[in-house]
């Protein structure tokens, strides 16, 4: 029993720190993106589509696998290779928006 609590307290808390990285990067991508507003600044928009894709979406995919894991019964190789994969695709591509942001004219 106090094994299995204190799974639950580790995923709980673990949870909570995904949900906290990912309500921050929520607010560093809206401000890049209110920048883009009030300058309609091209760069600025890449800006805020690559911080999305870095700091959101790897947070997305791990909540979304879980949950789908536990309704789906994915197996480990979703957990060990696909999250991974998926997850880091995504930062690759927020990581070439942010240096096309930088260097476009």
């Amino acid at each position: 029993m106090s094994s299995e609590l204190t799974v639950l307290a580790a995923y709980l808390f673990t949870l909570a720190l995904t949900l906290l990285a990912m309500i921050m990067g929520f607010i560093i991508v809206f401000q890049a993106y209110r920048g883009y507003r009030r300058h309609n600044s091209r760069p600025m928009l890449y800006l805020a589509i690559g911080l999305a894709l870095v700091t959101i979406a790897p947070f997305l995919l791990s909540v979304m696998f879980t949950i789908a894991g536990d309704f789906l019964s994915l197996g480990s190789f979703a957990f060990a290779y696909m999250l991974p994969i998926l997850s880091r695709c995504a930062e690759i591509i927020g990581l070439g928006c942010i240096l096309y942001s930088l260097y476009m004219q």
